[in-house]
């Protein structure tokens, strides 16, 4: 294995690292969320409206057997509870997910022309949001519209500053991080060798 193939195994095993942190995340956020709504089912079933609606549905299954009493008993409930909201929320649009593609060690004519495939890409099918991490310092604080730009240092630079814990542990923590911020499903290395045309963008997508 050569020098660029082993660099690419390396950033490649950074992101599935920096993605499974992000899916870990998801999987501990999922098990709070569930103890939190198993909390509140528990409390609603302590609840006297709980037990009101109880009775009203045994009322309705059973009327002979459980008579006026459970009658006259749900509606002096009825007449003390919080009345209903007049009407539901409508419920915002899902948005669509991020993607985040690794575009490390690309020239900064392949940088440019990635950018204006992705940026295409979504302007034919926008099905998901491009994360782009990059490490072009031409396309450091650059704007595009529809496609987000991380500015990451070159392996290279980070290494007169590290602190130890090496770039693809920077790489991993960075790609986590943006899972989390843009809900990303999926991480994908671009080789800097040979990056996607829109062509191929598409073909992706089909």
């Amino acid at each position: 294995m050569d020098e660029p193939e082993l660099a690419l195994a390396r950033w490649q095993v950074a992101t599935l690292t920096g993605r499974l942190r992000c899916v870990e995340d998801e999987r501990d956020a999922a098990v709070r969320e569930r103890d939190r709504h198993r909390e509140i089912v528990l409390a609603m079933r302590r609840s006297r409206s709980y037990r009101l609606g109880r009775a009203l549905v045994d009322l309705a299954r059973d009327p002979v057997r459980f008579g006026p009493t459970i009658a006259g008993r749900a509606a002096r409930r009825l007449r003390g509870a919080t009345p209903p909201p007049a009407g539901r929320k409508r419920l915002a649009s899902q948005p669509v997910p991020a993607r985040v593609y690794v575009a490390i060690g690309l020239s900064r004519p392949a940088s440019h022309a990635l950018i204006r495939a992705l940026r295409q890409r979504i302007l034919v099918d926008a099905d998901h949001l491009p994360v782009v991490v990059t490490d072009q310092p031409s396309l450091h604080g650059l704007r595009v519209p529809g496609v987000v730009l991380e500015y990451l240092p070159d392996p290279q630079t980070w290494s007169r500053h590290d602190t130890g814990d090496g770039w693809e542990a920077l790489l991993a923590g960075r790609i986590a991080q943006l899972c989390r911020d843009h809900r990303a499903d999926r991480a994908v290395v671009v080789d800097p060798r040979d990056p996607p045309t829109l062509a191929r963008l598409l073909e992706a997508a089909a």
